[in-house]
């Protein structure tokens, strides 16, 4: 076993579940229940933009009014989901800079990480908000595991790199206060 390091982004972010159920639709913004678990297995986006928002300090809506607001910005594509390009122009609006980047690997993942870009990663959309090496070598992602399964919320995940990269197509946006420059891209 060699030397192990984590790095943790120095922000502290909310955690919220995709899960809404009779007890929270409508705190969570939405018109009717059926609308809200309408949304339950489709909202991993907007739930983990709440998380990186809210981790840069920005006051956001709930559930059901962001996913509305995404919705009318072309942000979800229905038989696709959220588009990464949508949600980064979201972030916008609420004075935060996304790029959907691609092709990309999890050590571009990890440098975005150390340039203190929190990230939103593909696949089954969820905030990256760290990494662990051993000796190194790139180990575990730090994450927010937003979930329509109550038992598969899992705020603070250390999630073993093996089994992030059998789910990250190279696809992820990265977030900032600051627009990013040509050269960043």
């Amino acid at each position: 076993m060699g030397e192990k390091k984590q790095y943790r982004l120095q922000m502290e972010f909310p955690f919220y579940t995709q899960r809404m159920t009779q007890e929270t639709w409508e705190e969570e913004g939405f018109s009717s229940f059926p609308e809200a678990d309408s949304w339950t297995f489709r909202s991993c986006g907007i739930a983990s933009l709440r998380m990186i928002l809210e981790g840069f300090g920005k006051q956001v809506e709930r559930h059901g009014t962001m996913i509305a607001k995404g919705v009318a910005a072309g942000a979800y594509k229905e038989g696709v989901g959220w588009i990464h390009w949508g949600l980064a122009k979201l972030a916008a609006d609420y004075g935060i800079y996304g790029e959907a980047l691609r092709e990309k690997t999890a050590e571009d993942l990890k440098q975005e990480l150390d340039a203190g870009h929190p990230c939103g990663k593909s696949g089954h959309l969820v905030p990256v908000l760290g990494y662990e090496t051993e000796d190194g070598r790139l180990t575990a992602f730090l994450v927010h595991h937003p979930s329509a399964f109550l038992e598969q919320n899992k705020p603070n995940w250390w999630v073993p790199i093996e089994d992030f990269s059998a789910s990250f197509g190279g696809n992820f946006i990265r977030f900032s206060t600051e627009n990013f420059s040509e050269e960043d891209k």
